[in-house]
């Protein structure tokens, strides 16, 4: 009977120090603070669920991406891209374990598009969130799905409407 009490006594104070020491004062307790001292000023940052986190950055003429992922030793960057150079930019991000995190991205570096929409033939219609760096706008989307082949549209100030190329640069 004393041996069972010091076994759970044991497991209570380990479970104890895990929540109230360990995640707190010793690993990256949360998906900023896994963030801090990373490359790009104060952005978004999106929950994708409870271990994953999309972080975007304004960075020095494009954006930080950034897939922050929750293990044992707190959060933790596992994936990071610079977005920038290409104006169109399909990729996958990587999360613990083998999971993924599907983005689409479009710079606008002339600030020229109040909306962009895209069309996938796994997904359906695309409706693109954005965010604004020092001189140039982010266009992106997020999925756990593969978007497959994507067409894009941007409408213009003035409201006209036009396919985007990922051959040329948009605006």
């Amino acid at each position: 009977m004393q041996k069972k009490i010091r076994v759970l006594l044991l497991i209570s104070g380990l479970v104890l120090f895990k929540i109230w020491v360990w995640d707190e004062y010793i690993v990256n307790s949360t998906a900023d603070a896994a963030l801090d001292g990373k490359e790009g000023k104060a952005g978004v940052s999106y929950g994708i669920s409870n271990n994953k986190e999309l972080a975007i950055r304004p960075y020095e003429e494009g954006f930080k991406v950034y897939a922050v992922s929750k293990g044992f030793w707190g959060w933790s960057i596992t994936d990071e891209m610079f977005v920038g150079d290409h104006e169109i930019v399909e990729q996958e991000l990587q999360f613990k374990g083998r999971e993924k995190l599907y983005v689409s991205l479009i710079v606008d570096k002339k600030q020229s598009f109040d909306k962009i929409i895209g069309y996938s033939a796994n997904i359906g219609t695309i409706n693109f969130n954005r965010t604004v760096g020092e001189n140039s706008i982010l266009y992106y989307y997020y999925s756990d799905q593969p978007l497959g082949k994507v067409t894009y549209e941007g409408t213009r100030l003035n409201g006209k409407t036009e396919k985007l190329s990922r051959d040329k640069e948009p605006g």
